[in-house]
């Protein structure tokens, strides 16, 4: 009898919490990745390097240094990420005109194309991921999203790390 309760019990449990809001975003959150991740890779970039050719596109050159801030990693793994971007002609290195001893990343033709691809790849999977919504759907979810990262980040719109969603407290 007790087995039996355990298992009624659980299964209950299981679903009573199988539809919450919690548990489906992170399990579809995890696939979401792998497929953007699958996206990215298919165009020889991670995730990381995309966010950091993202960043140079959008920002122009940075300082080594400042892009290690904007990504929330240290510079001894910003440099890992940035080798093989810089190996494969996506990124140059340079010194500082105002500056000698920092050092500029800068986006090259080459890197802005592959940046390119993969966000038309990145946008295929979203368009998959959703094809089931309407635009209207779509919007709402978006809009949902937002509210809670707001919550979770303290308004912190570049929910990009690990660390933008740890909450603040004093």
């Amino acid at each position: 009898m007790t087995s039996a309760t355990s298992t009624a019990s659980g299964e209950a449990l299981l679903d009573e919490h199988r539809d919450g809001p919690g548990l489906m975003l992170a399990l579809l959150g995890h696939e979401a990745m792998r497929r953007l991740r699958d996206a990215h890779t298919s165009n020889g970039l991670t995730p990381r390097q995309f966010h950091i050719l993202g960043l140079l596109h959008d920002h122009g050159p940075l300082a080594q240094t400042d892009l290690a801030v904007q990504t929330d990693t240290a510079a001894s793994v910003l440099v890992t990420q940035l080798n093989p971007l810089e190996t494969d002609g996506l990124v140059t290195r340079t010194r500082d005109p105002r500056d000698r001893r920092r050092h500029l990343v800068v986006l090259t033709e080459a890197g802005r194309q592959r940046l390119q691809a993969a966000a038309v790849a990145q946008q295929e999977v979203e368009d998959h991921l959703f094809r089931t919504l309407t635009d209207a759907q779509r919007s709402q979810l978006t809009q949902l999203l937002v509210l809670v990262r707001d919550d979770l980040t303290g308004g912190n719109e570049h929910c990009a790390t690990p660390t933008s969603l740890d909450r603040k407290t004093s």
